[in-house]
């Protein structure tokens, strides 16, 4: 039932902005585990609508998630379903905040289940900071995130190379077995990279240092299952046909699976996104 209540939030969502300035977005991600004691495989589809009326920008995403379990020691496959909202309000050519907010629906993992994270962050020209909690039943995480953009122009070639720097402070971690593992902080430094030529675009990032219940990409992914990731590497290409966008990502992640600590867990995911703005 709470999986209609989603799909007519975003439908009638659309409905409201269609005849206004939007993006509507469809992305497919089909991802697979190496070493894991849990997960093998799955797939993810998310519905994405951002909408831009003057100084405002509304986004909303609907993503559902299925992944294979192994089972023991897991009694079934596990299904996630997420909601993100995020309001942006520029203030004028070098000023923003925002408000943003996910809704987690987890069929297994109960210490996330109904968890709620909340962002509110402040651009000034080039530089970005954002503070995240996510609450969940037992205990807490707390993510600050600064980072700083570099644009540089070669002929007809757009560059935007972005520094970042996440820390994550968990409290409360040991009222359950499922975070008690987990350092009570970490912090994870990345750096990312896009370029624009003509109608292509290409992108590339990494992350490095661990991180667990992070927050990452603006908002819009949650890390909330027990694992200790240390590192991440993004690489991607696409290109505009008009008003359509096309893109596929890879993304490499080694991890570790918490609170059982298995260690040498990798994680690889392929992404096709298509985008149309009306």
């Amino acid at each position: 039932m709470r999986h209609f209540k989603y799909i007519a939030i975003f439908l009638l969502f659309f409905t409201v902005i269609y005849a206004e300035s939007a993006m509507l977005q469809f992305i497919y991600e089909n991802f697979n585990f190496e070493n894991s004691k849990k997960k093998d495989n799955g797939e993810r589809f998310r519905a994405a609508v951002n909408y831009q009326k003057d100084a405002d920008l509304y986004q909303f995403v609907y993503e559902k998630t299925h992944t294979e379990t192994f089972k023991p020691p897991l009694t079934k496959d596990l299904h996630v379903n997420k909601i993100f909202l995020k309001y942006t309000r520029n203030l004028d050519e070098k000023q923003s905040f925002s408000l943003s907010y996910v809704r987690i629906d987890d069929n297994i993992m109960k210490e996330v289940d109904g968890g709620n994270i909340y962002g509110l962050g402040y651009k000034y020209g080039a530089f970005g900071l954002t503070q995240y909690l996510s609450d969940y039943d037992n205990f807490n995480v707390y993510q600050t995130e600064l980072k700083y953009t570099f644009k540089k122009a070669f002929g007809k070639i757009k560059t935007f190379t972005t520094v970042v720097g996440k820390y994550i402070r968990l409290q409360n971690k040991e009222s359950n077995p499922f975070s008690a593992n987990a350092q009570d902080d970490y912090f994870t430094p990345g750096l990312k990279f896009h370029a624009h030529y003509h109608e292509y675009h290409m992108g590339a990032g990494a992350f490095f240092a661990k991180r667990a219940f992070a927050v990452m990409y603006d908002g819009f992914k949650i890390q909330d299952h027990a694992m200790e990731f240390n590192q991440t590497y993004m690489f991607g290409v696409g290109k505009h046909f008009d008003d359509l966008d096309v893109s596929l990502n890879y993304v490499y992640q080694e991890a570790t699976e918490l609170p059982i600590n298995n260690e040498n867990v990798k994680a690889k995911n392929l992404i096709l996104q298509v985008a149309y703005r009306f």
